[in-house]
């Protein structure tokens, strides 16, 4: 009987590690988590430098805490003989679509956006989390091992700064929409054509999936993401909040997966 009941005991204990383990929670503080959008291309000789500066950044302690990079592969660059596999259209339009918000005439690979805005400070070593009193509010996000999730986003009771995008309005009583995205860590091709032929590139924070979610309930939301079909070494997710109608982030948070 004792050892029936130690059996019964070890079972129910596995059971309750494998459900810890299989449900991933993340949250933001109320300050802005910055977030970082790396547009590169395999195609392209000039991204590998980029890619690896996004690479590197696995090692800073502020990594998730503090700000948040994804590098999102664009589709423009796979006419000149490389089609890069982790490229998509919706990433170059994102890209545009970026252009357009800021006024910008071009886009450009390596591109790097802070927190929406054009970002050259990569190259210098510019400080990645901007100084800022602003507040944003709490973004949270849980994450089974099924890919379905629950997110809720609550406002700062206090304005933004004077230097934020966002109005007063928009902070207290956000119309915002939620992205989600699953991205893929120690990813490495060989590329056998192209401007980068006979090299072998290694990349992380790949984005592999995106989704956009309006909210059923202000500051509440539930669905499923699509898992990825590209095999990575690791997988994260990223959630943030952005205002209708607009890609500039407001808050951000994620984390690594199992």
């Amino acid at each position: 009987m004792r050892k029936v009941g130690c059996l019964l005991f070890l079972i129910c204990s596995f059971a309750l590690a494998f459900n810890v383990m299989a449900k991933h929670s993340f949250s933001s503080g109320e300050t802005p988590v910055s977030v970082v959008e790396l547009f590169t291309s395999e195609g392209c000789s000039s991204c590998p430098p980029a890619d690896r500066w996004l690479s590197n950044l696995k090692q800073d302690p502020l990594l998730w805490k503090k700000f948040i990079p994804m590098a999102f592969h664009v589709d423009y660059w796979d006419y000149i003989g490389w089609k890069d596999p982790y490229a998509s259209r919706s990433n170059s339009q994102r890209q545009r679509r970026y252009a357009a918000e800021y006024q910008e005439r071009t886009i450009y690979t390596p591109g790097l956006r802070l927190n929406g805005e054009d970002w050259r400070g990569w190259r210098s070593g510019d400080d990645i989390v901007p100084s800022s009193n602003a507040l944003a509010g709490v973004l949270s996000i849980t994450m089974e091992e099924d890919y379905s999730f629950d997110a809720s986003f609550s406002a700062a009771s206090r304005a933004f700064d004077s230097d934020s995008t966002v109005s007063s309005d928009q902070t207290l009583n956000p119309p915002v929409q939620l992205n989600v995205a699953i991205l893929g860590m120690g990813l490495s091709q060989e590329v056998t054509r192209g401007e980068n032929r006979g090299r072998t590139l290694k990349h992380d924070f790949v984005v592999l999936e995106t989704s956009v979610f309006a909210s059923a309930e202000v500051g509440k939301w539930s669905g499923t993401l699509q898992q990825p079909d590209i095999n990575a070494e690791q997988y994260a997710v990223v959630a943030w909040v952005s205002p209708k109608g607009r890609q500039s982030p407001l808050q951000a948070t994620g984390g690594l997966l199992d």
